[in-house]
């Protein structure tokens, strides 16, 4: 049986394509995305592009022209976050208003759902993102699924602070030593677009 030419390219191409070993290939490449991963960015360029592991200048995020791959670099809730007081320090200072006043303090501020350290709302952590994130305050009542009553209460208490109006404060329950970093830590929001 002879075989024709475009047969014998053919069966010359299953053998090459047989003779990779595709599996050792994507080893290799999974290996080199890790060792990019591994590489720490130089302090002048600090942010990794997640997906393509490129490190870039901080003074390029959020600038209007996307430098990661994916344009992640400029995703409005990083560039939200970057505006707002680290999650972290948003989560110390809701713990430390809850340690100071009980579990259900913050139902005060955020409604029934924030009862229980703010547990029907994903606990501390989730709502300190939700604020770092969050555009704006309807933004982040809709992060929370908060009823429109009490976004409206929690509106009422920026508007207060953005007013100088510490009444609202301390109608709330919040001493006269916590009024000051309450009303700073409300005013970096409301600073941020967070009532626009």
């Amino acid at each position: 049986m002879k075989v024709s030419g475009t047969s014998a390219i053919f069966t010359s191409f299953l053998v090459i394509v047989d003779a990779l070993d595709l599996r050792r290939l994507y080893e290799q490449l999974n290996k080199r995305e890790e060792r990019m991963l591994d590489i720490k960015c130089e302090a002048f360029e600090p942010f990794r592009c997640p997906v393509d592991g490129r490190c870039i200048s901080i003074q390029y995020l959020c600038d209007g022209a996307p430098d990661c791959e994916d344009g992640y670099d400029e995703d409005p809730r990083l560039c939200t976050a970057a505006r707002r007081p680290p999650v972290e320090e948003t989560a110390s200072f809701l713990n430390s208003l809850l340690a100071s006043h009980g579990p259900n303090y913050l139902e005060k501020l955020f409604g029934s759902k924030a009862r229980h350290r703010l547990r029907d709302l994903g606990g501390v952590d989730q709502v300190a993102i939700a604020l770092s994130e969050s555009q704006t305050i309807e933004d982040f009542g809709n992060a929370l699924n908060l009823q429109r009553s009490d976004l409206e209460h929690l509106r009422s208490v920026f508007l207060a602070v953005e007013n100088g109006d510490i009444g609202m404060l301390k109608s709330l329950g919040i001493k006269d030593s916590e009024l000051g970093d309450v009303k700073f830590f409300l005013e970096k929001l409301v600073n941020t677009g967070f009532l626009d």
